[in-house]
């Protein structure tokens, strides 16, 4: 069987920023990430590039930012008021540098920034993705592929995963 549409793949791998190799994700063969191939549940491009592949297929490739999480944008990160969340009594055990903080635009969509320094008066808040702007080295292996049930086709989530099978 083929990575193709319509299938559950599974995949072990390891993602780094190929900047300074650190290690950014990754999924064991143990623990294998799957998803539903050709509907978007994965980056497309990862999609493109193990589209053919088969069961014991070894992947090694680059993503790009523009193939991947995006430009870093300076003007997505922001500065908000310390007493703002203060008066909001945000749990000041969670004003912590790193620690993800949800908000709502404008429009009272939800967004999730992360909070990238602490000075005194002022919160400051990254919106990019926290892979933004980074090339990323991806190496890994096709675990096992199988059909999608209807109800994974329909739900779009992957069901009964046995991690121990994959070992």
């Amino acid at each position: 069987m083929k990575v193709e549409k319509d299938n559950v793949v599974f995949i072990s791998y390891v993602l780094s920023s190929l900047e300074d190799q650190q290690v950014v994700g990754q999924a064991t063969a143990a623990e294998p990430f799957g998803y539903i191939h050709g509907h978007q549940f994965a980056l497309p491009a990862l999609e493109e590039k193990l589209e053919g592949l088969q069961v014991g297929d070894t992947f090694d490739f680059i993503l790009h930012p523009d193939e991947a999480f995006g430009e870093y944008y300076e003007d997505n990160t922001v500065q908000y008021p310390l007493k703002a969340f203060q008066d909001q009594n945000y749990p000041e055990e969670l004003l912590v540098v790193g620690e993800i903080v949800p908000l709502q635009d404008e429009d009272g969509y939800p967004l999730d920034g992360i909070i990238t320094a602490i000075d005194g008066e002022f919160v400051h808040i990254d919106f990019n993705h926290p892979l933004a702007g980074k090339v990323l080295h991806y190496q890994g292996k096709i675990i096992d592929i199988r059909p999608a049930t209807a109800e994974e086709l329909l739900q779009g989530v992957v069901k009964g995963i046995n991690p121990n099978m994959y070992i």
